[in-house]
Protein backbone atom coordinates (compact mmCIF):
# COMPACT_ATOMS: atom_id res chain seq x y z
CA UNK A 1 0.00 0.00 0.00
CA UNK A 2 2.70 2.09 0.72
CA UNK A 3 4.53 1.77 -2.60
CA UNK A 4 1.51 2.49 -4.24
CA UNK A 5 0.98 5.89 -2.72
CA UNK A 6 4.64 6.92 -3.60
CA UNK A 7 3.49 5.93 -6.91
CA UNK A 8 0.59 7.80 -6.94
CA UNK A 9 2.73 10.88 -5.08
CA UNK A 10 5.69 10.60 -7.55
CA UNK A 11 2.78 10.92 -10.72
CA UNK A 12 1.17 13.89 -9.22
CA UNK A 13 4.69 15.51 -9.13
CA UNK A 14 5.31 14.72 -12.64
CA UNK A 15 2.40 15.90 -13.82
CA UNK A 16 2.43 19.18 -11.65
CA UNK A 17 5.86 19.39 -13.57
CA UNK A 18 4.78 18.96 -16.96
CA UNK A 19 2.14 21.64 -16.16
CA UNK A 20 4.66 23.80 -14.92
CA UNK A 21 6.67 23.53 -17.80
CA UNK A 22 3.95 24.07 -20.50
CA UNK A 23 2.92 27.22 -18.67
CA UNK A 24 6.69 28.25 -18.91
CA UNK A 25 6.69 27.26 -22.39
CA UNK A 26 3.78 29.23 -23.54
CA UNK A 27 4.60 32.36 -21.60
CA UNK A 28 8.30 32.37 -23.64
CA UNK A 29 6.40 32.02 -27.10
CA UNK A 30 4.28 35.10 -26.12
CA UNK A 31 7.36 36.91 -24.62
CA UNK A 32 9.01 36.14 -27.80
CA UNK A 33 6.20 37.56 -29.54
CA UNK A 34 6.51 40.56 -27.35
CA UNK A 35 10.18 40.45 -28.65
CA UNK A 36 9.16 40.59 -32.49
CA UNK A 37 6.84 43.76 -31.63
CA UNK A 38 9.48 45.70 -30.02
CA UNK A 39 12.13 44.61 -32.50
CA UNK A 40 9.86 46.09 -35.05
CA UNK A 41 8.84 49.28 -32.98
CA UNK A 42 13.05 49.83 -32.87
CA UNK A 43 13.52 49.35 -36.84
CA UNK A 44 10.65 51.98 -37.39
CA UNK A 45 12.15 54.49 -35.10
CA UNK A 46 15.62 53.93 -36.93
CA UNK A 47 14.01 54.22 -39.88
CA UNK A 48 12.51 57.41 -38.97
CA UNK A 49 15.51 59.03 -37.69
CA UNK A 50 17.01 57.97 -41.42
CA UNK A 51 14.12 59.60 -43.18
CA UNK A 52 14.74 62.83 -40.44
CA UNK A 53 18.42 63.52 -41.51
CA UNK A 54 17.31 62.83 -44.83
CA UNK A 55 14.37 66.04 -45.28
CA UNK A 56 16.14 68.35 -43.04
CA UNK A 57 18.95 68.20 -45.86
CA UNK A 58 15.99 68.50 -48.65
CA UNK A 59 14.18 71.31 -50.28
CA UNK A 60 11.70 71.51 -52.85
CA UNK A 61 9.40 68.75 -54.05
CA UNK A 62 9.52 65.24 -53.24
CA UNK A 63 6.89 62.37 -52.74
CA UNK A 64 5.29 61.84 -49.96
CA UNK A 65 3.89 58.20 -48.73
CA UNK A 66 0.08 58.13 -48.18
CA UNK A 67 0.06 54.27 -47.18
CA UNK A 68 1.58 51.21 -48.82
CA UNK A 69 2.34 51.99 -52.76
CA UNK A 70 0.31 55.14 -53.00
CA UNK A 71 2.40 58.45 -53.00
CA UNK A 72 1.80 62.41 -53.78
CA UNK A 73 4.10 65.73 -54.37
CA UNK A 74 4.82 67.59 -52.05
CA UNK A 75 6.54 70.54 -51.72
CA UNK A 76 8.68 71.16 -47.82
CA UNK A 77 8.16 74.69 -46.49
CA UNK A 78 10.23 74.74 -43.35
CA UNK A 79 13.12 71.40 -43.38
CA UNK A 80 14.00 72.82 -39.87
CA UNK A 81 11.50 72.14 -37.16
CA UNK A 82 9.01 69.45 -36.80
CA UNK A 83 5.78 68.42 -35.43
CA UNK A 84 6.71 65.59 -32.51
CA UNK A 85 3.62 63.54 -30.95
CA UNK A 86 4.67 63.75 -27.36
CA UNK A 87 1.80 61.82 -25.76
CA UNK A 88 -1.66 61.95 -24.94
CA UNK A 89 -2.04 63.89 -28.31
CA UNK A 90 -0.05 66.35 -27.25
CA UNK A 91 2.19 67.67 -30.49
CA UNK A 92 5.09 70.03 -30.08
CA UNK A 93 7.31 71.65 -32.71
CA UNK A 94 10.98 70.75 -32.58
CA UNK A 95 14.29 71.35 -34.04
CA UNK A 96 15.89 68.60 -36.11
CA UNK A 97 18.61 67.73 -33.19
CA UNK A 98 15.42 67.98 -30.65
CA UNK A 99 13.75 65.68 -32.24
CA UNK A 100 16.53 62.58 -32.92
CA UNK A 101 17.14 63.37 -29.35
CA UNK A 102 13.68 62.23 -28.69
CA UNK A 103 13.83 59.20 -30.84
CA UNK A 104 16.92 58.53 -29.79
CA UNK A 105 15.15 58.11 -25.73
CA UNK A 106 12.58 56.20 -27.04
CA UNK A 107 14.74 54.04 -28.74
CA UNK A 108 16.97 53.64 -25.44
CA UNK A 109 13.32 52.24 -23.31
CA UNK A 110 12.24 50.03 -26.20
CA UNK A 111 15.64 48.56 -26.21
CA UNK A 112 15.54 48.52 -22.08
CA UNK A 113 12.38 46.69 -22.62
CA UNK A 114 13.66 44.23 -24.81
CA UNK A 115 16.59 43.78 -22.56
CA UNK A 116 13.60 42.87 -19.88
CA UNK A 117 12.05 40.67 -21.75
CA UNK A 118 15.07 38.41 -22.80
CA UNK A 119 15.84 38.31 -19.05
CA UNK A 120 12.40 37.21 -17.99
CA UNK A 121 13.13 34.08 -21.38
CA UNK A 122 16.10 33.23 -20.07
CA UNK A 123 15.13 33.08 -16.62
CA UNK A 124 11.98 30.59 -17.87
CA UNK A 125 14.21 28.93 -19.90
CA UNK A 126 16.83 27.94 -17.33
CA UNK A 127 13.45 27.33 -15.39
CA UNK A 128 12.08 24.74 -17.60
CA UNK A 129 15.66 23.11 -17.91
CA UNK A 130 15.70 22.21 -13.73
CA UNK A 131 11.96 21.35 -14.59
CA UNK A 132 13.06 18.51 -16.85
CA UNK A 133 16.22 17.21 -14.96
CA UNK A 134 13.47 17.00 -11.84
CA UNK A 135 10.79 14.86 -14.28
CA UNK A 136 13.84 12.38 -15.30
CA UNK A 137 14.59 11.87 -11.53
CA UNK A 138 10.59 11.24 -10.97
CA UNK A 139 10.15 8.96 -13.88
CA UNK A 140 13.39 6.91 -13.22
CA UNK A 141 12.55 6.25 -9.74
Amino acid sequence: MEKEDREKDREKRAQEKVIEFSMLEQENKKLEQQLQSIDQQILLFDELKINLSKISKHKGEFLSSLGPGVFMKSKLLDNKKFLINVGTGIVVEKEHQEAEKIIDQQIKKLKEARNSVEGVITKNFNAMIKIEGELKELVKK
